[in-house]
C-alpha cells in the first residue's frame, strides 16, 4: 500500500500542469467586450483561441491599469490598442494582423458641428476616457479636457451639460445612449480619429504572436470575422 501511494504521488507530481488561461485586459464596454461575453472581441477571441488550442479570459480594467499590467507581465495582454504602443510600453508585442477597425467619434447634444480634426473641438469642453492614448495625443487645445474612468460617467456628464462633447468609440457611444435612455445626443461625422486595433501580448508570449496573426488572417479569408462583426454591430446601426 505504501509503495502504491508513493507511486501515485510520483505520477501526480510528474504530470504536466494544465496551462493557465491567458488573461487579456479590456477597458471597453459593450459592444466591444461585455460582461455577458457577447461583445465583438469576446466572440472573435473565443473563435481565435479555440483555433490555436489555448484558453483565455478577458478581464475588465481601466485603460491605464490594463496597459501597465500587460506591460509588467502581471497580466498576459490587452485586447485592442492602436499601432505603436510598444514604443512606450517596451514589454508589449503587437500581433501584426488587426482585430478590428475603430472610429473615435464626437458625441454632442448642442452644439452640432462638422468634425474636421482636433481644431473643431477648440471652443468646447471635451470629455474622454482616462488612458485612451490616441485621444490624449489627438485632442489638444480644447477649452478643457476632462478624463473620466467609465463611459457611463462620460455620458452622464454630457447629459448634464457639464461637458459639450464626449469622444469615444462610435458603437460604445451608441450603446451608452441606448442603455442609459438618453435623448437628443447624437454622433457627429466624420470620425475624429479612425484606424486599426491590434491585440497586444506581454513579451513572454512573443512566440505566440505569429500564430495568432496567421489565424486572424484565415478568419478574415473564410468570413468568420465579418460574420461576428455583423452579428454584433447591427444592433447599433442607425
Amino acid at each position: 500500500m505504501k509503495t502504491y501511494t508513493l507511486l501515485l504521488a510520483a505520477l501526480l507530481l510528474a504530470a504536466p500542469a494544465a496551462a493557465a488561461p491567458l488573461v487579456l485586459n479590456s477597458a471597453f464596454s459593450a459592444p466591444i467586450t461585455a460582461p455577458a461575453r457577447d461583445g465583438v472581441l469576446d466572440l472573435l477571441y473565443a473563435e481565435l483561441f479555440k483555433r490555436v488550442g489555448l484558453d483565455f479570459q478577458i478581464q475588465a480594467t481601466s485603460a491605464e491599469r490594463g496597459l501597465l499590467n500587460a506591460d509588467s507581465g502581471v497580466d498576459d495582454g490587452d485586447v485592442a490598442r492602436v499601432v505603436g504602443m510598444e514604443r512606450n510600453y517596451p514589454n508589449l508585442v503587437r500581433v501584426a494582423e488587426p482585430v478590428m477597425y475603430y472610429q473615435m467619434v464626437a458625441f454632442s447634444r448642442q452644439p452640432r458641428f462638422a468634425v474636421a480634426g482636433a481644431a473643431s473641438l477648440r471652443a468646447y469642453d471635451v470629455g474622454i476616457l482616462t488612458g485612451w492614448k490616441i485621444l490624449e495625443r489627438t485632442i489638444v487645445g480644447s477649452r478643457s479636457l476632462l478624463k473620466l474612468e467609465t463611459g457611463r460617467q462620460l455620458f452622464d456628464m454630457l447629459d448634464k451639460a457639464r461637458i459639450d462633447v464626449a469622444v469615444i468609440e462610435k458603437y460604445e457611444g451608441l450603446h451608452f445612449i441606448r442603455s442609459m435612455g438618453l435623448e437628443g445626443i447624437a454622433a457627429m461625422e466624420p470620425a475624429l480619429v479612425e484606424g486599426d486595433w491590434f491585440l497586444y501580448l506581454n513579451k513572454k508570449h512573443a512566440a505566440l504572436a505569429p500564430r495568432l496573426a496567421e489565424e486572424l488572417r484565415r478568419m478574415k479569408r473564410d468570413g468568420t470575422q465579418e460574420r461576428i462583426l455583423a452579428a454584433v454591430m447591427h444592433r447599433y446601426q442607425r
